[in-house]
Formats: C-alpha cells, structure tokens, sequence
C-alpha cells in the first residue's frame, strides 16, 4: 500500500511546481497569468485532482473497517463538493476585490466627485475596464470644468458692455453726459458686441441640429475664391497673403452651407488668434487642408481646440478672448454631416484638416 507521505509529497511537489509556473509568468509578464478567464480556469482543472489526493489521504488517515460505508459515501460527497466550493471562493477573490473598487469609484461619481481614479488590479479583463473608466471620468473632469467656467465666462463676457451701456446711458439720462456722437458710437459698439455674443451661442445651438440641406456639386476652387473675396478687407488690414493649391476642375459633393460655414469660422479663427502672415487653403482626395503661418498653439491645446468654451489665451480681453464656440460650431457641424475635422501643429502655425466623405 502506498503511504500517506507518498501522497503528500506529490501535492507538495505539485504546489511547489505551480508556484513556479505562477512566479516565470509573472516575472516574464506573459500575458496569460493576468488574465482572469486562466486563472478560473486554472482552479476549475485544478479542483478535480486536489479531490483525488483529498479522498487518497482520507482513506490513508482512516484505515478501512473503521467507519461505515455510509460515513465513506459522507466524505467522498463532502470532498467532492467541498474543494470546488472553497476553489470557487477563492475565484470571487479575483471578482471581488475589483467590482468593490468599481462599485465606490460608481458611488463616488454620485457624489460629483471627478477626482476618483481605479487602479489597477493585475487583471487583463478589469484593467481594460478601469482604463477606459479613467479615461471616461478624465473627460467627464475636463467636461464639468468647462460647464463651470461658462457661467463666470458668458457672465463677463455679457456683462462688460452692458455695464458700458448702462454707465453711459445712465449718465445721459441724470444730465451728467452730453449725448455726443461719441457716446452713442461707445453705445453702438457694445450693442453689437452683445450682438455678435447672442449670435455665438445661437450658432452653436443651430450647429447641433441635422442640416436638412442637400449635398451638391461644388467647384472648389470657385467658391474658395468667393469666400477669400469675401475677407479680402480683413486680410489686408491684417497683413496676411491668401493662397489656394486647389485644381481648377477640383469638384466635390458635399452641403454649400455647412461647408461655407466651416471655411467661414476657420478664417474668422485666423484673423483673430493667428498672428499669421499667410493662409492657405489645399485639396486632396475627400480632404481640405486648411493652415496659416502664425504662432500656432501649445501642444497640450490641440486635444481641445474644438471643446465648448474652450480658449487657448485665458484672457478675457475682446482682443483674444470671447466665449470660445468658433471652433466647437466647426465640429458641430461638421460633425452633422458626417465629416471629421482635427488639429495638427503646421510647424509653424496650426493646420485644419476636414475630411469629407463624398
């Protein structure tokens, strides 16, 4: 008859080799140990050998005649049952630990709490999770910050000229200020910035309903030309040389109105911001490249350029600041057609690059 210390040294040799194989898969990093699928499954073809060795042992411990047949049957049923449960305990440990990590990040954000982050748990399944929560709750911070700043932003913004008009007016109206054509064009330029404001936010809200437009045939370069004639003025008085490499019998398929508006906030975004000498507007196949010169923008900026309310220069000045919705109606609308627009860095200058799905 074989000995108990013979079985015993099998289940230490066994444990002693899985320890090995855990310790070359951790320290090579092979992908298999960190998943949660090969650990379960591990333990599952584990418990059935760890149940033969169990009723070996037993039936060394107790030598046969000492028990009943029926106390025997208890024991098999016992073992057999027994190690898959305590197995399976040890399987919801891997389950456990990081669904409790998932459920108070979950509580948290209850709480408007955007600081939470969800570490990793060394499992290839719940890390790929916890990654793209993390990258979620970095958007849904940088999402509740711009929804923050828009109340102090739009308060400032709006409450400059109003302040302006009312001062004056309210001057005026106590005899403390003639009425001068100075002061009604100081009253006239601030109507019109509150204007252009209202007009901002009532674009960006446009922008996000569907364009029922038609898609047409479009000479490219013929309307480029159209819509640089149309800044012509601007561009003058700022110092910038515009050029066109489109093909003169470049012809795309695609909404005159949303790509006139598209072109239209670009150009209005380089007047501003660019400090530019020179813009240019390419085609490719489906593309528009659309670039200037000028300063360009930080690296760290491109990501959100076309974010609500999102400026590079935090000045609130009328030269540099506004409420930041150029931009974020370019996407918008572009976005409605089914087109995509990014941000590369021009090297110098910045570059706009809308492809377009004819």
């Amino acid at each position: 008859m074989i000995s108990l210390s013979f079985y015993l040294n099998i289940f230490t040799i066994a444990v002693i080799v899985a320890v090995i194989v855990m310790a070359i898969l951790r320290i090579f990093k092979i992908s298999l140990f960190n998943r949660l699928s090969t650990r379960i499954a591990a333990l599952i073809l584990a418990s059935g050998p760890i149940a033969l060795i169990l009723i070996r042992v037993s039936n060394e411990l107790i030598l046969p005649g000492t028990r009943s047949p029926l106390a025997t049957l208890a024991t098999y049923v016992l073992i057999v049952l027994g190690s898959p449960v305590v197995l399976g305990l040890l399987a919801a440990r891997f389950v456990r630990w990081p669904l409790h990590q998932f459920k108070e990040a979950i509580a948290s954000l209850e709480q408007s709490n955007y600081k939470v982050q969800l570490r990793s748990m060394g499992v290839r399944e719940f890390d790929e999770v916890f990654t793209k929560f993390n990258h979620l709750i970095h958007r849904l911070r940088h999402e509740e910050k711009l929804r923050k700043d828009l109340v102090s932003d739009t308060s400032h913004e709006l409450n400059t000229p109003l302040t302006t008009m009312i001062g004056q007016l309210t001057a005026m109206q106590e005899g403390k200020y003639p009425l001068t054509e100075e002061r009604v064009a100081i009253l006239k330029e601030q109507a019109e910035r509150l204007a252009e404001l209202v007009q901002q936010l009532d674009a960006y809200t446009k922008a996000r309903m569907p364009d029922t437009g038609e898609p047409e045939d479009i000479h490219l370069r013929q309307f480029c030309e159209e819509l640089m004639n149309h800044f012509s003025l601007e561009l003058k008085q700022k110092g910038i040389t515009a050029k066109l490499h489109i093909a003169e019998d470049s012809i795309i398929h695609a909404n005159r109105g949303a790509l006139q508006q598209i072109l239209t906030n670009l150009m209005q975004n380089t007047l501003r911001y660019s400090q530019a000498t020179e813009v240019t507007t390419e085609a490719t196949a489906h593309k528009l490249l659309f670039s200037d010169n000028g300063k360009g923008v930080p690296s760290e900026s491109l990501p959100y350029l076309f974010e609500r309310f999102y400026r590079v220069d935090t000045s609130r000045s009328r030269a540099t600041g506004g409420l930041g919705l150029g931009l974020a109606i370019v996407r918008e609308v572009a976005e409605s057609q089914g087109w995509a627009i990014t941000a590369v860095a021009g090297h110098p200058g910045l570059m706009f690059v809308l492809k377009i799905n004819a």
